[in-house]
Parts: structure tokens; sequence; C-alpha cells
């Protein structure tokens, strides 16, 4: 069946809804272990595409990950920052882990802990879906940028501690987080005097564009490291651009290939055209390297103005729609943008996709799978599609270990560990939210 994600109404904030699981523990396992989604794709799988999901953190003790944490709900985008940690947000925080490099010299880093940081707050966001007011973290993004870089700094972030004022934290943002109520915060470590301080609290927010309708699903640094990319899902659909000072400024390049209505400039056919309702929409995008991939959902118009979008709602397949599709269920898209904005190419998907989120490109030591670009399906059967990085041709599904298309319901974020302190890097770590009130992060590894 095809549905869409709806919206609160007065918070443009999507509620996933689509995927029912009892428990996450079972989400993981049945996941891992089994699918029926094979025999309706009749796709024939590549000798020794099998991998193992091992789930590492979770908020539901069930799930018998490495590390239990109760809040971790409704998890999206996260990122990897070499000497930092790896951040994942879920709901109104993100949360710090480290470690699960297998190699590693340091035994404490063999599996995945925390230490000292635990979490962050994220402005005007939470865990609650009921509430109307706030938003939800989704996309997340490290900043390789020197601390003191004049590059998307925060200004006196406060740090709590007992007993004493706040210490007031001014330096380039090591971290940068996106909700689906449009706003932006940031994050950094450093302390008046150069010294790092790595302590829960507060991001700090950097840009509001909830009175706009705005609604960031995904974020992504520039090749050129001194612009922040949003892929906005509001009620404007579109790759918004900001400058290293959190300025708003005109988008150049990443034309909407997809887009059907009016131009958006009629001297300026570079600027493409406006999407309209039911066209497809950013939905993500990611950098790797100096290439930029930009993934697209389907919009749905609003239901009391069918001219106007459902602001954060996505039309979509469920997992038996998927099915009954043959896995191909036509509900989504991926294109590739150089860096200066130009249209590289769109991936030839075999109307495969299915509001996908998360791109990667893997390491030469993923098996069968090594050196192809992985684009994660965050609705239907969460599927992970593996497609030849040169020709854009479809290779496999990414498979479990009874050679089944690997199903992970919620699928969100998807990215190799550094194989240093946050990862083994043959290892592929994801995100999912089964359910708004559950999430885990969790480990691929070829079997």
């Amino acid at each position: 069946m095809l549905y869409g994600h709806r919206a609160d109404s007065g918070n443009w904030r999507s509620r996933t809804t689509l995927l029912r699981v009892s428990a996450l523990a079972a989400a993981v396992v049945i996941a891992a272990a089994c699918s029926d989604s094979d025999a309706a794709t009749g796709e024939v799988a590549l000798d020794g595409n099998r991998y193992v999901v091992t789930a590492l953190a979770s908020g539901d003790k069930d799930a018998h990950a490495a590390v239990t944490v109760s809040d971790l709900v409704n998890a999206w985008g996260f990122s990897d920052r070499p000497g930092g940690h790896f951040l994942v947000g879920a709901g109104g925080k993100a949360f710090g882990f480290l470690g699960d490099v297998r190699s590693a010299a340091k035994p404490e880093l063999h599996t995945l802990s925390q230490d000292g940081f635990v979490a962050m707050t994220v402005p005007g966001a939470d865990a609650d879906t009921s509430d109307k007011s706030a938003g939800t973290v989704t996309g997340v993004v490290a900043n390789p940028a020197p601390p003191n870089s004049d590059a998307f700094v925060v200004r006196d972030q406060p740090v709590p501690f007992e007993g004493v004022p706040p210490l007031l934290l001014t330096g380039s943002a090591r971290n940068i987080i996106a909700t689906d109520s449009g706003t932006l915060s940031a994050w950094t470590d450093i302390a008046p005097d150069g010294a790092v301080i790595r302590h829960d609290g507060p991001a700090n927010l950097v840009f509001d564009g909830s009175a706009q309708k705005m609604a960031f699903y995904g974020i992504a640094l520039a090749p050129s490291g001194d612009k922040l990319l949003a892929a906005d899902f509001g009620a404007e659909p579109q790759v918004r651009t900001f400058d290293k000072n959190w300025q708003l400024v005109p988008t150049s390049g990443f034309a909407n290939p997809f887009a059907t209505g009016e131009a958006v400039d009629a001297d300026k056919p570079e600027l493409g055209r406006k999407a309209v309702p039911g066209d497809p929409a950013p939905f993500n995008i990611t950098t790797i390297g100096d290439r930029v991939f930009v993934s697209y959902a389907v919009t749905r118009p609003d239901s009391d103005d069918a001219e106007q979008f459902a602001v954060g709602e996505r039309e979509v397949a469920d997992a038996d729609g998927e099915s009954a599709a043959a896995g191909k269920p036509g509900k989504g898209k991926v294109a590739e943008f150089a860096a200066d904005g130009s249209l590289v190419r769109i991936l030839d998907d075999g109307g495969r996709l299915n509001a996908p989120w998360a791109v990667t490109v893997t390491p030469s030591t993923f098996g069968p799978l090594s050196g192809k670009l992985l684009i994660g399906n965050t609705a239907g059967a969460g599927h992970i599609l593996a497609y030849d990085d040169t020709t854009g041709e479809f290779v496999d599904y990414l498979r479990d270990t009874g050679g089944a298309p690997l199903s992970v319901p919620g699928l969100r974020g998807l990215e190799f560990g550094d194989g240093a302190s946050l990862g083994d890097s043959d290892a592929l770590y994801l995100t999912a939210a089964p359910t708004p009130k559950t999430a885990h992060f969790s480990s691929i590894r070829l079997k």
C-alpha cells in the first residue's frame, strides 16, 4: 500500500507511523535473519553477498546491545569526527559514542562505549512526537575545520557545572545539527584558554527557519568546506545554502531535475523549475570528496490546499506495497552533482528507491560489494541497495546471512568507521528507528 508520513498540524514535523515493531530486539533479529522480499524482487544475489547486523546501542535493554541509552529514540543522522565521537542524532539530543574498533591497540576501544561526554541537548527539539512546539533532530554533520577557524563559529555556548556559573565556549563548530522544524544548532568544545571541554550540555541555536515552514532533513558541508548545504523538505522544498557565518545565501546550482513547476527565474534557466506537490524534492544531501549526492523523496499535497505542500510528508510504499511492486515502488530518486552544483547524472535506480536518504561509497575491504555506491531506503522494508559507482547500474541488495535482501525497518543513516577510534573502516554503521519511540545504532559486517 502507498502511504505518506503525516506532519503534525502547526508543527510541520514528520511523524513516523509507517512501520510498527513490537520490540526493537525482534526488529534487529528478524531483519538480520530473514526476509521474503527476495522472492518478490526476483533478483539474483552476488556470490558471497552475506552480511551480519549487530546492535551496538539501543534504547531497548532487550536488544542486548553493548550500550543501552533509555532516551535513544527516533534516531536519524550521525557523524564520526576523527578524534571525537560518533554523534547520533535522536529525538531532542545527540548522543556520543566511541569504540567498536576490533583491532585497536587500546582494549577499551574494542567495544562501543560512552565516555564523559554522553549527550548534548538540541534547542527546539525533543523526543515527544505529540509535542507540536518542537521538532526532532534529523541531519548531523561534523566540521573538520581547525578549532580556531573562523568558519561556523559558535559563540558563548554554555557548559553547566554544578555549583558554579556555566563555562562559556567559543570556537569553530565541531558538529552541526538540523531539525525537521527548520532549525540549525551547533556545538563546540573550545574553552577560552584553548582547552578542549567535552561535557554534556546544550548546543547553540544558530538559525531558525520555522516561521518560514522550513524542514531540514539532511545537511552536509559543501566540498569547499566554507558553506553548509541543507535539504529543505518544507513549504518551499529546495537545497538551501548557508555561508560560514550561518547566513542564508542564494544557492548556486543544485537545481531540482525532477521539478515540474514554473521556472524559478525565467531569465535564468539554469536555476531550473520549482517543485510542485507530487514532485520529488530534496530529502537529504551528502558530500563524498568533491561529489555531492541529493536524495529525493516524493512530496505530498496539503490536505486543505492541493497547491501547497504537506510539509515533511513523504509519499512512500510500505513493506507490503514494496513487495507487491516487485521491489520497484518508484518512490524516490538520487542525483549526483559536481562541487559547483552542476548536475553530473541521475542514478538509473530502476524504480527501487523508496524515500531514499543515506548515500555512501564502500571501501575496497567490504567483500563482494566493495567499491559500490550504497543507498538506503527509509521506507518500506528498509533495504540497502548497491549500485556500480561508475555506470550507476544496480548491482544487488546488501543481503543477510540467509541470502535475502537485508531489511532494516526505519533505516536512516549509513557511514563507515574511521578505523582509529570510531568503528572499523570495513564496517558499515547505521541508525534506524523502527518506530518513533525506538531506535538503534548498529554495525554491518561481512559474514
